[in-house]
This record gives structure tokens, C-alpha cells and sequence, in this order.
């Protein structure tokens, strides 16, 4: 079955594509896990890459939602495969690292992604105490994972010159401010080339008088050029599209972006790029309609005004932690989107119509998917829901957004850190989510309810039917042939 709902005038679109129950001859379950002893960080909107089954989160806040002033100054490692978590302060004097450096490192929702065993990371949005304000960064930072992670690990030494390298991003025509001065954007890269999307520019305390934002409405593309051997970090051939923005149609921040594998005319896998949803439609609705982005950077939505069939997001609008399933054999793609927040929620109540739309946009524990087929159409299904686990009220922890997705080491992965669905036999961990904002009911975040959370979960891929329930099935049909043939 399918339900659709109306959504308000403020958003995209007066309405929302259907949204199926999952079908699919596998289930991803989601189930707490515990970090034994370990003492885990509470973080949310960081930065973050891995190292075989090691974590390296850095930047981020430690508090709840709009909490701007506790920004995370350690950068953390954390393994939960060995339950340990190791934490330094990136102000160490033996860290070698520029004040400027530190501020950056410790900002909230910055743009980033791994290339091989470098985390690239881009913007962030963070108090400056030199200033006495708030800001957002306008750099671009390598860091190289292994040495990171041992100095981390390792206290007492000093960490390599150029662990992690800093370079400004020049001042345009075609945007305001620096190019790396974007917060709440998305950072991808294909064919070599990083693309950062959208997202703003924020200075100034959040919500206040005096302060300043600029979405930027566009993608910015460069090339990095890095040399972790010379220390040497720049860019080159950096553009944007389309030239000033294009608040109509690309206005939008804290969104999921993702990288997405499909077949091209002839028959092979490509790469590109995909933002779905994301805030604010108007200045206070919710964007509908994915942007897809080209490998060269240019950024296209299908007009909804003309074509009323395109597709149009209805659940975790916000960005969330997410992984994406993709099979060569079938071409069919996969962003499967845990908790964050919403406008509309499933319910299992069929007098409501199962979807209902929430005017507050709240947090949620749902868990959904959007499927790319292979002719290139969208579709969405509800998943499930993030366990019960219960706030120090009594209400129940709502997860996902701002929070991160790992990979297990042991997990095929795909060009674009896509995990390949073809090399999953039977029950499989996919990887963990940690992090990200907890709060303690669907809008606890504006009430100061939420924190930024240390729970650790883990993500499996669990056949349908599952083995079990196989072996039961069978071993009811032969319970059943052995009376009927003692009948006869």
C-alpha cells in the first residue's frame, strides 16, 4: 500500500510523493550497543573518518540543539570493536597547532568527507574568542588519519608537522565571503574533484541582533592539492554553479547529501551526486524536490510546477545519519535515512492514512529510505523506528540527527563509500551510528530538552525471512508431513 498527505503552502510543494512500507527481501535493524567501560563522548555535528575499525571524530559541539557555545576542543578516537575511546585537547602544547587552527577544529556543522586515509574538512561555524563573536571558518583542512589517530592514542607525544595542514579559501565575485566559508552544506567528491553543497554563511551569534546569513545556493567545485609528504595543501581549479546562487531552487542547508552509483549508457556503474531536502523552504518550509548534481558540479532540480509526477521527499528532511545500498546486478540505489528530523511521520494508524504531517518539523526515530531504480526514478518506504531507550524523564530519546554513520571494517565499499549490496550474504553488520542530537521529545531540542548524545548502535542487514525463520518454517513442514503421513 502507499499513503499520501498534503503538505502546508510554506513548503516546496502543496504535497508529498507516496510512501510505501519496506518490501525488500532484507530488513536493516537498528539495536543498541554498549561500549562496556569505555567512556564515550557525547557529540553532535562533527566531522569524522575511519581507520579500520577505528573512529577519528573531531569539531562538533558536546551539547544539545542551538547549544553553539560548547564546542568540542578534543579530537577523538573510538573503537567499538575493542570498546576503548581515547580523547586529547587539540590546544595540547605539543599538538603545534595555530590558535586559528584550533578555532577551526572546534566549529559545529562543517562540510567533510575521506579520501583513501585523509579527512578533508571544509567551514564549521564557531565562537571566536579573539573576537568576541561568533563566525564561520573559511578554510580547507587535510588531516592525515593514521598519525592523527596515534597521537591521539599516545599521550605525552608530539604530533607530526603536518598531521593536519590549513589553507584559506580565496575571496569571489560569484558568492560572498570566502570560498570554504560554508556551514551546513554537504562535501562530496567525484572524478576527483570535491564539490562542496550548499549550505550557508553565518556570522554572528545564532538568532540575534547584529547577526548575518547568506545561504550560498550553490555548488562550489575545486580540486584539492595535497602532499601529505611536503606538507603541502592547496586548491586549483575551483568554480561555482551557478554563478550568485539560485535561491529558487537551491536555498536549502542541514540537508542529506550523498553520493549515488547508477549505470550510464553503457552499461557501467557512475558516480554522482544527490541533495535531498533540507531547510528552509521560503525562510520556514520544507524543500521537497532532490537536486541532482553533475560530476562537473552543476546542480538541477526537475521542476514540480510543470511535471506534478516528480518525486517529492516526505520523511527525515534533515540531515541525519545515513548509508547508502547499491547493487550493480539490479542498478538500483539505496539512501537508507536514520531518525533526525521531519515533516511527516509514519503512524500505522490506517484512519489516519499512516502519514501524518507534523507543522512543527520534530525530531523523529524513523527510519526511511530513498530508492533510485534504474530507469532513474525515486520511490520512498518507512523502515522502522530507532529502539526505545528512555531520557532521564521517562520520555523516549528521539535519534539521528546531526549523528554519523561508520562503516564496518569488514564491509565491501563502493566507489563513494557506497556499500556493495551484491557481496552481502546472510545477516551482515554494516556498521555503527554514534553521535549526534538526542532529544527528549519530538521538539525537546527548542526546549533545551536534548544532548548531544554518546550512544553507539549498531546496523545490520537481516535477510527476509530471516535463516531462523527458515529453518522453522521447514521444520514445521516436515512436523506436518510426518502426521499427515502417520494419519494415512
Amino acid at each position: 500500500m502507499a499513503w499520501t498527505v498534503a503538505a502546508r503552502a510554506i513548503d516546496q510543494t502543496p504535497s508529498f510523493s507516496s510512501v510505501t512500507k519496506w518490501d525488500r527481501d532484507y530488513n536493516i535493524k537498528v539495536k543498541p550497543y554498549s561500549m562496556g567501560a569505555a567512556s564515550v563522548p557525547g557529540l553532535q555535528s562533527f566531522a569524522a573518518g575511519h581507520l579500520g575499525s577505528e573512529w577519528l571524530v573531531i569539531a562538533g559541539k558536546t551539547g544539545g540543539m542551538h547549544s553553539f557555545e560548547s564546542g568540542n576542543t578534543s579530537a577523538w578516537v573510538i573503537d567499538p570493536v575493542t570498546r576503548q575511546v581515547w580523547g586529547r585537547k587539540l590546544d595540547d602544547p605539543l599538538s603545534g597547532l595555530s590558535q586559528g587552527a584550533i578555532y577551526s577544529l572546534s566549529s559545529s556543522n562543517p562540510q567533510s568527507y575521506q579520501r583513501d586515509e585523509t579527512l578533508f574538512i571544509t567551514g564549521g561555524y564557531v565562537y571566536e574568542t579573539s573576537i568576541d563573536n561568533f563566525t564561520t571558518y573559511n578554510a580547507l583542512t587535510a588531516v592525515n588519519l593514521p598519525e592523527l589517530i596515534d597521537w591521539v592514542k599516545a599521550a605525552g607525544s608530539t604530533m607530526p608537522t603536518n598531521t593536519i595542514l590549513q589553507t584559506p579559501g580565496a575571496m569571489g565575485t560569484d558568492y560572498e565571503g570566502g570560498l570554504f566559508q560554508v556551514t551546513g552544506g554537504g562535501m562530496l567528491e567525484v572524478d576527483g574533484q570535491t564539490q562542496i553543497i550548499f549550505g550557508q554563511m553565518y556570522e554572528g551569534h545564532y538568532m540575534h541582533d547584529g547577526s548575518y546569513q547568506k545561504y550560498t545556493s550553490q555548488v562550489r567545485t575545486f580540486d584539492i592539492d595535497y602532499d601529505h609528504a611536503t606538507g603541502s595543501l592547496g586548491y586549483s581549479n575551483a568554480a561555482v554553479h551557478p554563478a550568485d546562487g539560485d535561491p529558487s531552487q537551491f536555498m536549502r542547508r542541514d540537508l542529506n547529501t550523498f553520493s549515488a552509483l547508477s549505470k550510464d549508457s553503457g552499461g557501467d556503474d557512475q558516480l554522482s551526486n544527490i541533495a535531498l531536502s533540507g531547510v528552509f523552504y521560503a525562510g520556514s518550509g520544507i524543500w521537497t524536490v532532490p537536486v541532482e548534481i553533475s560530476p562537473t558540479g552543476i546542480p538541477s532540480m526537475q521542476d514540480p510546477a510543470t511535471d506534478p509526477s516528480v518525486f517529492k521527499q516526505a520523511l527525515n528532511g534533515y540531515e541525519c545519519a545515513k548509508l547508502g545500498l547499491y547493487s550493480s546486478t539490479s542498478g538500483e540505489m539505496t539512501e537508507v535515512l536514520f531518525g533526525g528530523i521531519t515533516a511527516n511521520e509514519f503512524v500505522n494508524d490506517p484512519a489516519a492514512g499512516n502519514i501524518v504531517y507534523r507543522p512543527s518539523f520534530p525530531f523523529t526515530n524513523q527510519i526511511s529510505g530513498v530508492t533510485i531504480d534504474p530507469n532513474g526514478e525515486y520511490s520512498q518506504s518507512y523502515l522502522g523506528d530507532y529502539p526505545w531507550l528512555d531520557s532521564p524523564a521517562g520520555t523516549r530519546y528521539l535519534f539521528g540527527s546531526n549523528a554519523e554513520f561508520f562503516p564496518s571494517a569488514e564491509i565491501a565499499l563502493l566507489e563513494g563509500n557506497i556499500i556493495d549490496l551484491d557481496a552481502i550474504e546472510g545477516r551482515t553488520l554494516l556498521g555503527y551510528i554514534y553521535g549526534g542530537i538526542a532529544a527528549g521529545g519530538p521538539n525537546g531540542g527548542f526546549s533545551g530538552n536534548s544532548i548531544a548524545s554518546s550512544q553507539v548502535f549498531t546496523v545490520e542487514l537481516v535477510p527476509v525471512p530471516e535463516p531462523a525463520s527458515l529453518w522453522l518454517i521447514f521444520l514445521g513442514i516436515a512436523i506436518l508431513g510426518t502426521r499427515w503421513r502417520r494419519r494415512r
